[in-house]
């Protein structure tokens, strides 16, 4: 079957360009297997649950303050108590989470990622990916899919994954965050060039001959 001619390929948006801008960068990420729960999206679902149970508590204090203040006042008690407990509950597994995040050299895309690691992972897995942005530790949490492992001489993987189901925003914060690493590298290589030997004694010359 022959070529399709450019002049009729389908047009590629610069949005799909964009989704494959590639950067390669050091950051901050903990990569694991995707839990069941995780692939199935029942923690979410479990969030939700959690919400509408506070609405409902929310409605039922507000009545008994009306007919019993003080079982409100116990009632109100209970769910601070509660909020407090989850608090620490949530607090201990973020610090454990943080303790799992390493340094990793990616190659990174609003699509997917290429790094080495240590543990092996199969084709068609389902991974769980965290990922610290600087400056402000910006936390994005991203399920992927291992395409291709590759052994390495020093014992450990290469890694291909891309990522599933991102959502718009996610991606869309990807995309921004590469655009703008590319151009802190770039301006970072620019003033390398600048400060190198050669051209910091040219300029000098050229002071000293002013």
């Amino acid at each position: 079957m022959p070529d399709i001619p450019r002049r009729f390929a389908p047009a590629q948006s610069a949005q799909d360009r964009r989704r494959f801008f590639r950067l390669d960068d050091q950051l901050q990420m903990s990569l694991r297997r995707a839990s069941a729960e995780e692939q199935s999206g029942a923690r979410a679902r479990g969030s939700d649950v959690m919400a509408d149970v506070d609405r409902r508590l929310g409605v039922l204090i507000a009545s008994a303050r009306v007919q019993a203040p003080a079982v409100a006042e116990l009632a109100e008690l209970l769910n601070r108590k509660l909020d407090h407990v989850i608090q620490t509950l949530e607090l201990n597994e973020e610090l454990a989470q943080r303790a799992s995040f390493r340094e990793y050299a990616v190659n990174l895309s609003a699509c997917g990622m290429a790094l080495s690691c240590g543990e092996r992972f199969e084709p068609g897995e389902r991974l769980l990916v965290e990922i610290l942005f600087p400056p402000n530790a910006t936390r994005l949490a991203l399920q992927a899919r291992a395409v291709k492992i590759t052994p390495r001489p020093d014992g450990g993987y290469d890694l291909k994954a891309d990522f599933a189901a991102i959502p718009a925003e996610d991606q869309e914060f990807l995309i921004q965050y590469i655009m703008r690493r590319q151009s802190q590298l770039l301006q970072q290589m620019r003033e390398e060039r600048e400060l190198r030997p050669g051209a910091f004694a040219a300029a000098t010359r050229d002071a000293a001959g002013d």
